[in-house]
């Protein structure tokens, strides 16, 4: 029994020396490879969790009313012109934007709509075009030329055809009755750019402005006159009437009687005298076309 002891302390000895019960106690040793690197990420302007700013709410609903786009497209528009900054929108905050904003919405489409435009000098630019009427069955060609700062009618005729000896003789009678413009701006029909108008009009000092290809909006004073003045021509049957003198009996209505919203309330005529008529007291009503024009005309 003393031996087996002895035999038994003697091993355990042996094991604590031998280190064999140090593998069960001591510390796990560190792994061998290169310590993990943290790359440092560029901060964002606007986390995706943040509120956004309130010029970016503001932007959203603008391009939302001017568009008409739904939110994808909104979202796309905005990341397109403020994303080189940093600032992006996902749709998801542009639909709720959109969704919960529509009366916003509604209210800068209207002070869109509603703008005025902005204000120029009277005689610097003329906006001139050519379109046509039906008269007795036929298509009669008529030249139109709007002053876009006073909203004069400065010629409104019937041509014969759209040479450009035609258009010159037209723009040298205006010249003489109304001065010599800076601008005359027209579209990029081909009988406005000859080179034989366009040589004229360099020789009389007067620049020559073309809108771009399917542009009627940049040159829409001209427009907007023959707007009016078709609007009002369809409400009547003119057959067997002389087409300059129809045209001569709007222009004047036109020029002298009919007032204008942008213009605060005022006829083409005084804006370009540059004075209010005062002569209200005199003022005769005056009706043409079967009562499609009709108004007051003030004397001077």
């Amino acid at each position: 029994m003393l031996l087996k002891l002895l035999i038994y302390i003697s091993f355990s000895l042996l094991l604590v020396l031998t280190g064999w019960f140090s593998r069960f106690t001591a510390k796990p040793a560190k792994p061998f490879y290169a310590k993990s690197i943290t790359a440092n990420l560029p901060t964002q302007r606007y986390c995706k969790n943040r509120k956004k700013p309130q010029w970016v709410v503001d932007k959203v609903l603008y391009l939302a009313a001017i568009s008409g786009y739904g939110a994808g497209k909104v979202a796309e528009l905005f990341n397109q012109r403020y994303g080189h900054n940093g600032d992006s929108v996902g749709k998801t905050f542009v639909y709720y934007q959109i969704k919960n904003q529509q009366y916003q919405i509604r209210i800068l489409r209207r002070d869109i709509k509603h703008k005025p435009p902005r204000t120029l000098p009277v005689n610097q630019t003329w906006g001139m075009d050519l379109t046509t009427v039906t008269l007795n069955k036929q298509q009669k060609l008529v030249l139109g030329i709007v002053d876009h700062g006073s909203r004069l009618s400065i010629a409104l005729r019937e041509l014969s055809s759209k040479h450009s000896d035609v258009l010159l003789l037209e723009i040298c009678q205006s010249i003489k009755q109304f001065g010599l413009p800076k601008f005359i701006r027209t579209d990029n029909e081909a009988c406005f750019n000859s080179w034989w108008l366009k040589s004229c009009l360099k020789l009389l000092g007067i620049k020559h402005q073309t809108t771009k290809v399917a542009s009627p909006w940049q040159n829409g004073r001209i427009e907007r006159f023959f707007g009016t003045f078709k609007q009002k021509w369809q409400q009547l049957n003119f057959n067997q009437c002389d087409l300059q003198t129809e045209l001569a009996i709007y222009r004047a209505w036109y020029n002298q009687i009919r007032t204008h919203q942008n213009l605060g309330g005022l006829t083409p005529a005084e804006v370009w005298q540059g004075r209010q008529n005062k002569n209200a007291d005199q003022a005769q009503w005056v009706s043409a076309w079967q009562g499609v024009l009709c108004g007051y005309y003030v004397p001077d």
